[in-house]
Protein backbone atom coordinates (compact mmCIF):
# COMPACT_ATOMS: atom_id res chain seq x y z
CA UNK A 1 0.00 0.00 0.00
CA UNK A 2 1.12 3.59 -0.82
CA UNK A 3 0.22 7.19 -0.21
CA UNK A 4 1.22 10.48 -1.71
CA UNK A 5 1.38 12.81 0.47
CA UNK A 6 0.91 16.48 -1.66
CA UNK A 7 2.51 19.60 -1.82
CA UNK A 8 0.03 22.25 -1.90
CA UNK A 9 0.78 24.41 -5.29
CA UNK A 10 1.03 28.18 -4.51
CA UNK A 11 0.52 31.23 -6.80
CA UNK A 12 4.07 31.73 -6.49
CA UNK A 13 5.20 28.16 -7.70
CA UNK A 14 2.48 28.66 -11.14
CA UNK A 15 5.17 30.06 -13.55
CA UNK A 16 2.61 30.20 -16.31
CA UNK A 17 -0.73 28.23 -17.72
CA UNK A 18 -2.81 29.24 -20.79
CA UNK A 19 -6.16 28.89 -18.86
CA UNK A 20 -7.29 32.47 -18.13
CA UNK A 21 -8.28 33.97 -15.40
CA UNK A 22 -11.48 35.61 -16.82
CA UNK A 23 -14.60 33.92 -14.93
CA UNK A 24 -15.53 37.03 -13.19
CA UNK A 25 -14.09 40.78 -13.09
CA UNK A 26 -11.40 41.41 -10.75
CA UNK A 27 -12.87 42.43 -7.08
CA UNK A 28 -12.04 46.55 -6.79
CA UNK A 29 -12.11 48.56 -3.63
CA UNK A 30 -14.21 51.74 -5.36
CA UNK A 31 -16.72 49.54 -6.89
CA UNK A 32 -20.24 49.12 -5.41
CA UNK A 33 -21.38 45.75 -6.23
CA UNK A 34 -24.87 44.79 -6.06
CA UNK A 35 -26.11 41.27 -4.61
CA UNK A 36 -25.88 38.44 -6.46
CA UNK A 37 -22.51 39.99 -8.06
CA UNK A 38 -19.51 37.76 -8.07
CA UNK A 39 -15.82 38.52 -8.35
CA UNK A 40 -12.26 37.26 -8.17
CA UNK A 41 -9.89 37.79 -5.52
CA UNK A 42 -7.12 35.96 -5.04
CA UNK A 43 -7.78 33.15 -7.37
CA UNK A 44 -11.18 32.44 -5.93
CA UNK A 45 -15.03 33.23 -6.91
CA UNK A 46 -16.74 35.42 -4.25
CA UNK A 47 -20.06 36.22 -4.70
CA UNK A 48 -22.02 39.29 -2.94
CA UNK A 49 -25.01 39.00 -0.72
CA UNK A 50 -25.72 42.09 -0.22
CA UNK A 51 -26.72 45.36 -2.50
CA UNK A 52 -24.24 48.44 -2.38
CA UNK A 53 -21.13 46.39 -1.41
CA UNK A 54 -18.42 49.22 -1.64
CA UNK A 55 -14.94 48.60 0.20
CA UNK A 56 -14.97 45.05 1.66
CA UNK A 57 -12.19 43.12 0.59
CA UNK A 58 -14.02 39.38 0.52
CA UNK A 59 -9.94 38.33 2.03
CA UNK A 60 -10.86 39.91 4.88
CA UNK A 61 -14.42 39.31 5.73
CA UNK A 62 -14.05 36.60 7.80
CA UNK A 63 -17.64 36.42 8.97
CA UNK A 64 -19.19 36.31 5.52
CA UNK A 65 -21.27 39.48 6.09
CA UNK A 66 -20.85 40.84 2.49
CA UNK A 67 -19.46 38.07 0.51
CA UNK A 68 -20.01 34.57 0.02
CA UNK A 69 -16.74 32.22 -1.51
CA UNK A 70 -18.41 30.19 -3.96
CA UNK A 71 -14.66 28.08 -5.05
CA UNK A 72 -11.92 28.14 -7.29
CA UNK A 73 -11.75 29.69 -10.77
CA UNK A 74 -11.56 27.53 -13.52
CA UNK A 75 -7.60 28.18 -13.68
CA UNK A 76 -7.12 26.71 -10.30
CA UNK A 77 -10.40 23.77 -9.25
CA UNK A 78 -6.93 21.47 -10.80
CA UNK A 79 -5.52 22.40 -7.65
CA UNK A 80 -8.74 23.27 -5.18
CA UNK A 81 -8.43 19.62 -3.38
CA UNK A 82 -11.76 19.15 -4.42
CA UNK A 83 -13.05 16.65 -7.21
CA UNK A 84 -16.61 18.04 -7.58
CA UNK A 85 -15.37 20.78 -9.95
CA UNK A 86 -13.04 20.60 -12.81
CA UNK A 87 -10.29 22.91 -15.20
CA UNK A 88 -12.05 22.99 -18.54
CA UNK A 89 -10.73 24.53 -21.82
CA UNK A 90 -11.10 23.96 -25.39
CA UNK A 91 -8.24 21.81 -26.72
CA UNK A 92 -5.27 21.90 -24.47
CA UNK A 93 -4.52 22.73 -20.90
CA UNK A 94 -1.27 23.95 -19.97
CA UNK A 95 0.52 24.52 -16.38
CA UNK A 96 4.08 25.31 -15.68
CA UNK A 97 4.63 24.32 -11.94
CA UNK A 98 8.09 25.27 -9.97
CA UNK A 99 8.42 23.40 -6.94
CA UNK A 100 10.07 25.21 -3.78
CA UNK A 101 11.48 21.13 -2.84
CA UNK A 102 11.98 17.98 -4.20
CA UNK A 103 9.12 15.53 -5.16
CA UNK A 104 8.99 12.42 -7.15
CA UNK A 105 5.59 12.02 -8.20
CA UNK A 106 2.23 13.83 -9.48
CA UNK A 107 -1.63 12.39 -9.76
CA UNK A 108 -4.33 13.13 -11.91
CA UNK A 109 -7.87 12.69 -11.39
CA UNK A 110 -10.93 13.77 -13.33
CA UNK A 111 -9.41 13.87 -16.69
CA UNK A 112 -11.37 13.82 -19.92
CA UNK A 113 -8.66 14.55 -22.63
CA UNK A 114 -7.01 11.96 -25.11
CA UNK A 115 -3.19 12.35 -23.33
CA UNK A 116 -0.92 14.05 -20.75
CA UNK A 117 2.13 15.25 -21.40
CA UNK A 118 5.02 15.78 -18.47
CA UNK A 119 8.51 17.84 -19.11
CA UNK A 120 10.45 18.28 -16.90
CA UNK A 121 13.96 20.64 -16.99
CA UNK A 122 16.22 21.18 -14.02
CA UNK A 123 16.90 24.94 -12.79
CA UNK A 124 19.93 24.59 -15.37
CA UNK A 125 17.87 24.01 -18.16
CA UNK A 126 18.47 20.68 -18.54
CA UNK A 127 15.82 18.42 -19.91
CA UNK A 128 15.33 15.24 -17.87
CA UNK A 129 12.38 14.35 -18.33
CA UNK A 130 9.52 13.75 -21.20
CA UNK A 131 6.50 11.70 -21.47
CA UNK A 132 3.54 11.92 -23.11
CA UNK A 133 0.61 9.49 -21.93
CA UNK A 134 -2.44 7.84 -24.15
CA UNK A 135 -5.57 7.96 -21.99
CA UNK A 136 -7.32 6.11 -24.60
CA UNK A 137 -6.49 1.94 -24.47
CA UNK A 138 -8.29 -1.01 -25.63
CA UNK A 139 -8.29 -4.77 -24.06
CA UNK A 140 -6.34 -6.95 -25.21
CA UNK A 141 -8.31 -8.77 -28.03
CA UNK A 142 -7.26 -12.21 -29.80
CA UNK A 143 -9.20 -12.33 -33.05
CA UNK A 144 -10.02 -9.57 -35.68
CA UNK A 145 -13.79 -9.19 -34.85
CA UNK A 146 -12.58 -8.93 -31.03
CA UNK A 147 -10.18 -6.02 -31.96
CA UNK A 148 -13.78 -4.80 -34.03
CA UNK A 149 -16.28 -4.85 -31.96
CA UNK A 150 -14.15 -3.70 -28.23
CA UNK A 151 -14.63 -0.66 -27.38
CA UNK A 152 -12.13 1.64 -26.55
CA UNK A 153 -11.73 2.79 -22.43
CA UNK A 154 -10.51 6.28 -21.12
CA UNK A 155 -8.40 6.38 -17.85
CA UNK A 156 -10.02 9.58 -15.60
CA UNK A 157 -7.42 8.81 -13.22
CA UNK A 158 -3.18 8.80 -13.75
CA UNK A 159 -0.75 7.84 -11.26
CA UNK A 160 2.84 8.43 -11.75
CA UNK A 161 5.24 7.63 -9.11
CA UNK A 162 9.00 7.12 -8.55
CA UNK A 163 9.62 10.66 -10.85
CA UNK A 164 12.58 13.38 -10.29
CA UNK A 165 11.12 16.56 -9.81
CA UNK A 166 14.01 18.39 -8.14
CA UNK A 167 13.66 21.66 -6.00
CA UNK A 168 13.63 24.60 -8.35
CA UNK A 169 12.98 22.27 -11.28
CA UNK A 170 10.33 23.37 -13.88
CA UNK A 171 7.66 21.10 -14.30
CA UNK A 172 5.38 21.55 -17.90
CA UNK A 173 1.95 19.64 -17.91
CA UNK A 174 0.02 19.50 -20.68
CA UNK A 175 -3.52 17.26 -20.76
CA UNK A 176 -4.34 17.70 -24.54
CA UNK A 177 -7.91 16.83 -26.39
CA UNK A 178 -9.21 17.77 -29.35
CA UNK A 179 -12.25 19.00 -28.26
CA UNK A 180 -12.73 20.12 -24.80
CA UNK A 181 -9.72 19.07 -22.10
CA UNK A 182 -10.85 18.43 -18.17
CA UNK A 183 -8.96 17.66 -15.35
CA UNK A 184 -10.62 17.17 -12.15
CA UNK A 185 -7.89 17.56 -9.55
CA UNK A 186 -3.71 17.89 -10.27
CA UNK A 187 -1.70 16.61 -7.22
CA UNK A 188 2.21 16.77 -6.54
CA UNK A 189 3.65 15.61 -3.60
CA UNK A 190 5.49 12.63 -2.24
CA UNK A 191 5.08 8.77 -2.38
CA UNK A 192 5.29 7.23 0.83
CA UNK A 193 5.64 3.52 1.08
CA UNK A 194 3.16 2.11 3.81
CA UNK A 195 3.67 -1.64 3.79
CA UNK A 196 2.29 -4.37 1.38
CA UNK A 197 -1.35 -4.42 0.28
CA UNK A 198 -3.16 -8.15 1.47
CA UNK A 199 -6.36 -9.69 0.05
CA UNK A 200 -9.33 -8.96 1.52
CA UNK A 201 -8.95 -4.76 1.16
CA UNK A 202 -12.74 -3.83 0.26
CA UNK A 203 -14.37 -1.15 -1.21
CA UNK A 204 -17.70 1.01 -0.71
CA UNK A 205 -19.40 3.97 -0.90
CA UNK A 206 -21.16 6.74 1.06
CA UNK A 207 -24.23 8.16 -0.87
CA UNK A 208 -24.74 11.69 0.74
CA UNK A 209 -28.37 12.12 -1.06
CA UNK A 210 -31.17 12.84 1.18
CA UNK A 211 -34.06 10.15 0.87
CA UNK A 212 -37.53 11.02 2.60
CA UNK A 213 -40.80 9.24 2.82
CA UNK A 214 -44.45 11.16 2.82
CA UNK A 215 -47.30 9.82 5.09
CA UNK A 216 -48.69 7.75 2.43
CA UNK A 217 -45.08 5.89 2.13
CA UNK A 218 -43.47 7.81 -1.22
CA UNK A 219 -39.93 8.09 -1.98
CA UNK A 220 -38.42 11.81 -1.88
CA UNK A 221 -35.13 11.49 -3.11
CA UNK A 222 -32.52 14.78 -3.12
CA UNK A 223 -29.39 13.53 -5.27
CA UNK A 224 -26.02 14.34 -3.46
CA UNK A 225 -22.72 13.52 -4.24
CA UNK A 226 -21.78 9.96 -3.57
CA UNK A 227 -17.99 9.20 -2.26
CA UNK A 228 -15.63 6.64 -2.49
CA UNK A 229 -14.77 4.00 0.44
CA UNK A 230 -11.51 2.32 0.57
CA UNK A 231 -10.07 -0.09 3.33
CA UNK A 232 -6.62 -1.53 2.78
CA UNK A 233 -5.12 -4.35 5.03
CA UNK A 234 -2.07 -4.47 4.76
CA UNK A 235 1.34 -5.89 6.63
CA UNK A 236 4.41 -4.49 8.03
CA UNK A 237 7.74 -5.95 8.89
CA UNK A 238 7.84 -5.38 12.43
CA UNK A 239 10.06 -2.44 13.60
CA UNK A 240 8.34 -0.28 10.74
CA UNK A 241 5.45 0.46 13.21
CA UNK A 242 6.87 3.32 14.43
CA UNK A 243 7.49 4.65 11.38
CA UNK A 244 3.62 4.37 9.79
CA UNK A 245 2.32 5.83 12.56
CA UNK A 246 4.71 9.05 12.38
CA UNK A 247 3.45 8.91 9.03
CA UNK A 248 -0.36 8.71 9.52
CA UNK A 249 -0.04 10.96 12.06
CA UNK A 250 1.20 13.43 9.49
CA UNK A 251 -1.06 13.42 6.56
CA UNK A 252 -4.79 13.26 9.48
CA UNK A 253 -6.34 15.97 8.12
CA UNK A 254 -4.55 16.16 4.84
CA UNK A 255 -6.04 15.32 1.06
CA UNK A 256 -3.69 12.00 0.47
CA UNK A 257 -3.93 9.62 -2.76
CA UNK A 258 -4.00 6.30 -1.26
CA UNK A 259 -3.68 3.48 -3.10
CA UNK A 260 -2.54 -0.39 -3.05
CA UNK A 261 -0.05 -0.85 -5.94
CA UNK A 262 1.25 0.86 -8.85
CA UNK A 263 0.31 0.67 -12.56
CA UNK A 264 -3.09 0.32 -14.11
CA UNK A 265 -5.73 -0.24 -10.81
CA UNK A 266 -7.60 -2.84 -12.16
CA UNK A 267 -9.75 -2.92 -8.94
CA UNK A 268 -11.04 0.47 -8.35
CA UNK A 269 -8.84 1.05 -5.26
CA UNK A 270 -6.88 4.13 -6.22
CA UNK A 271 -8.48 7.11 -4.70
CA UNK A 272 -8.01 11.29 -3.59
CA UNK A 273 -9.12 11.51 -0.54
CA UNK A 274 -8.91 11.83 3.56
CA UNK A 275 -7.87 9.53 5.86
CA UNK A 276 -10.82 7.99 8.02
CA UNK A 277 -9.58 5.39 10.13
CA UNK A 278 -6.53 3.46 10.83
CA UNK A 279 -5.35 0.62 12.98
CA UNK A 280 -2.21 -1.29 13.29
CA UNK A 281 -2.01 -4.49 15.34
CA UNK A 282 1.71 -5.33 16.66
CA UNK A 283 2.65 -9.01 15.67
CA UNK A 284 5.36 -11.01 16.09
CA UNK A 285 7.68 -10.68 13.10
CA UNK A 286 4.81 -8.62 11.26
CA UNK A 287 2.49 -6.48 11.84
CA UNK A 288 -1.02 -6.00 10.38
CA UNK A 289 -2.79 -3.04 9.98
CA UNK A 290 -5.95 -1.52 7.88
CA UNK A 291 -6.60 2.13 6.82
CA UNK A 292 -9.85 3.39 5.16
CA UNK A 293 -9.71 6.23 3.14
CA UNK A 294 -12.68 8.49 1.75
CA UNK A 295 -12.52 9.87 -1.87
CA UNK A 296 -13.33 13.72 -2.23
CA UNK A 297 -16.86 14.96 -3.42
Amino acid sequence: MKIIEPYDVTPAMMLASNVPETDHPAWAAGTSYENGARVIRQNAIWESIQAANVGHDPLTDVTSQWWFRIGATNRWRAFDNRLGGVTRQPGNITYTIRPPRTLNSIAFFGLDAQSVRIRVTTPGAVLIYDQTFQLASRDQVGTFWEYIYTPFTVRSDLILPGLSLPSGSSIEITVASTGSAEVGEIMIGNQIDIGITLMGSSLGIVDYSRKDRDEFGGVFIVPRPVSEIVRFRFSVPSGGEARVQQVIRRITSKICVFYAIEGEDRFGMTIAGILRDYDLTIGAGKSFGTIDAESLV
